[in-house]
């Protein structure tokens, strides 16, 4: 009798680095897929809506502490993936995503 293995799946994916001050900060116009996010710096006491358009589809929660790594099965961005803080928002963030269309 032969033995199942469950195979897991790695995909490579892409990163930006996204200094929060910055305001609306644009990661990827296209579909694409979001990991997760890791924060480099902390944030400030802002939560930090990650959206596809105009639809907020995550947040980060505010105040969150350096090292606080955020993990997403895959989520769907159909559209565009932007960091959309708060204008007097601090910190930075690095999100992992996927483009959906590898030719884009």
């Amino acid at each position: 009798m032969g033995t199942r293995f469950a195979q897991l799946v790695h995909e490579e994916s892409e990163y930006a680095v996204v200094p929060v001050a910055d305001d609306t900060t644009t990661v990827f116009t296209g579909p694409c897929i979001l990991y997760g996010v890791y924060v480099n710096t902390v944030l400030s006491a802002h939560v930090l809506p990650i959206t596809d358009g105009a639809t907020t589809v995550v947040s980060v929660v505010a105040s969150a502490a350096a090292g606080t790594s955020i993990l997403y099965p895959g989520i769907r961005f159909n559209t565009s993936l932007i960091v959309n803080p708060d204008d007097s928002a601090t910190g930075s963030v690095t999100v992992a995503f996927r483009r959906v269309n590898a030719d884009q």
